[in-house]
């Protein structure tokens, strides 16, 4: 199953405003993880984050690019009050029988689980790696550099992991 995770913040509440999903129909996968209001109180993080999967729990498609799109047309349907702040960071990643696809807001970094460890899937310069917020338009999905099934996302205000921490800093305490 394809997954996607984000590192938490620093600070008391580390994953404040993070969300996590995916959806699965025949052949074609999508996942998921963001953060949005992550610096708001923990209430007010966890109402913005509600909102997000929210918006993205219903969200289908018939392949990669397609449920890219209509994920990003959801994110479009946030309240105001979420856009507003332009602090949205998200990394989608789908999967179909013709490869993986990435699309981000507010990452700068991304990173795919290999087996010699974790490796970027993105080069610098991507347009994967943007500022923070709700796109104007929707990014246009890239291809990952590496397949894979485990994703990390890290948000743009976020020091670099070791890649033997990416999945410990994104809340995974076990090997899975």
């Amino acid at each position: 199953m394809l997954e996607v995770w984000m590192p938490g913040s620093p600070g008391r509440w580390p994953f404040a405003g993070h969300v996590r999903g995916s959806w699965s129909g025949g052949p074609v996968q999508l996942a998921w993880a963001g953060r949005v209001a992550h610096s708001a109180l923990p209430e007010e993080a966890w109402e913005a984050a509600q909102s997000l999967r929210d918006a993205l729990a219903g969200v289908t498609g018939d392949g990669r690019f397609d449920v890219i799109a209509r994920a990003w047309a959801a994110v479009d349907q946030l309240p105001e009050r979420w856009r507003a702040r332009e602090d949205l960071s998200l990394l989608f990643a789908a999967v179909d029988p013709a490869g993986v696809l990435l699309s981000a807001t507010g990452l700068a970094g991304v990173f795919v689980e290999s087996p010699s460890g974790w490796v970027a899937a993105a080069l610098s310069g991507s347009p994967l790696f943007t500022e923070p917020g709700v796109p104007a338009r929707p990014p246009v999905p890239q291809p990952s550099l590496r397949a894979g099934t485990r994703f990390a996302g890290l948000c743009k205000d976020m020091p670099l992991p070791r890649p033997a921490d990416i999945a410990l800093s994104c809340g995974v305490r076990e090997a899975l």
